[in-house]
């Protein structure tokens, strides 16, 4: 009830009529961290201590019961930025459906992919600057990434114009898939290629096992076609393509809970050749009681190969850290991540950092 009464509240606030809002559920967290950053450089390495917002965001859902079995769902989810106090806007997960409990959910808007979903609960680091996809197929965190793998960035992706579809669970297996339309240029200048991407996932859990198997390809639109240009991507051109596959297995058992992800990507090019890479991602959690935590991850971003030559391109990044709970929905902790570059590639940066974050 008293989240219902925050989002009339909300509404009110956006000059949207209440009475649309009536059964929508408020939700979110703000996340904040001390991060004490050092470039890692060598012979020229500087530090820095920086107050970083770690993915905060607001969101805003509901339903309404159609009958036999159907409903309407929407959400619209923004990012806060409490640090700063810049401006906030639904620019996160923004969806409509429809919904049955037989035949599953089918939404369009703004989503993470299947590919990304599929593995994000493995990442024991999430969310903070030590988030796995400074080692998997993004950038990873704004405070503080690992190296940039280059076309192969994005996977991990939450992108405009998606149509997809979630099956319900069938003796603990489902599976996800999404396509993307593709940026609308009605009236820009020809040619355009507006480019297209396809995501799909398979999730198995029972008990203590979860289990995924997760494809993803894109074709680079034109410049200017929003997501897709392959400009967001390394510089890629229109119609370059990036391929991507991943094994990812947890398994929890008492107080540990184990994680492993394994991830191939290749890029195939207009102008020919390709560039292949692997990645490895292992974290693990032991809960030493109710409310205290120890978490450890590796993080192993492959060396690439393009046409065969190696790149030196590769890096790894280790991470251990603290979380105590408390309340149910308070949680501070302290880590200390660091990356290991090649040579090729230059700095090794390192960081510790101190947060808290409240969800709600």
């Amino acid at each position: 009830m008293q989240k219902k009464i925050i989002a009339l509240a909300i509404a009110s606030a956006l000059s949207v009529p209440a009475l649309a809002f009536a059964e929508a559920t408020v939700y979110g967290q703000v996340n904040m961290s001390v991060d004490m950053v050092n470039d890692g450089v060598t012979g020229t390495s500087t530090s820095a201590n920086q107050l970083n917002s770690n993915s905060s965001r607001l969101g805003l859902k509901g339903s309404e019961d159609l009958g036999g079995g159907m409903s309407v769902v929407w959400g619209i989810e923004g990012k806060l930025t409490p640090d700063t106090g810049a401006g906030f806007g639904f620019d996160r997960n923004n969806s409509l459906g429809l919904k049955s409990a037989d035949m599953g959910t089918v939404l369009v808007g703004k989503l993470d992919t299947p590919y990304k979903s599929s593995t994000r609960r493995m990442d024991v680091f999430g969310d903070g600057i030590a988030d796995n996809r400074g080692n998997q197929s993004t950038g990873g965190a704004a405070a503080f990434t690992a190296v940039n793998r280059g076309m192969g960035d994005g996977h991990d992706a939450r992108l405009s114009n998606v149509l997809a579809y979630s099956s319900p669970s069938m003796s603990g297996l489902s599976v996800s898939a999404a396509t993307v339309f593709g940026a609308e240029l009605n009236g820009a200048a020809a040619p355009i290629k507006k480019g297209s991407a396809l995501s799909l996932a398979g999730m198995y859990e029972q008990g203590p096992i979860y289990a995924t198997v997760a494809y993803q390809t894109i074709t680079f639109g034109s410049v200017g076609t929003g997501d897709l240009d392959g400009a967001n991507f390394g510089g890629a051109a229109a119609d370059d393509k990036a391929t991507a596959f991943k094994l990812g297995g947890s398994y929890s058992m008492d107080a540990i809970t184990a994680n492993l992800v394994f991830e191939q990507i290749k890029d195939t090019f207009v102008a020919g050749g390709d560039k292949k890479g692997t990645n490895l991602y292992l974290s693990g959690k032991f809960a030493l009681g109710a409310t205290d935590a120890v978490k450890l991850a590796y993080a192993k971003l492959g060396e690439t190969k393009s046409t065969g030559v190696a790149n030196g391109d590769d890096a790894s990044q280790i991470t251990v850290g603290y979380d105590h709970g408390m309340s149910k929905t308070t949680t501070v902790y302290a880590l200390y991540t660091k990356v290991s570059n090649n040579t090729l590639v230059g700095a090794n940066p390192s960081a510790l950092s101190f947060g808290m974050k409240h969800a709600f």
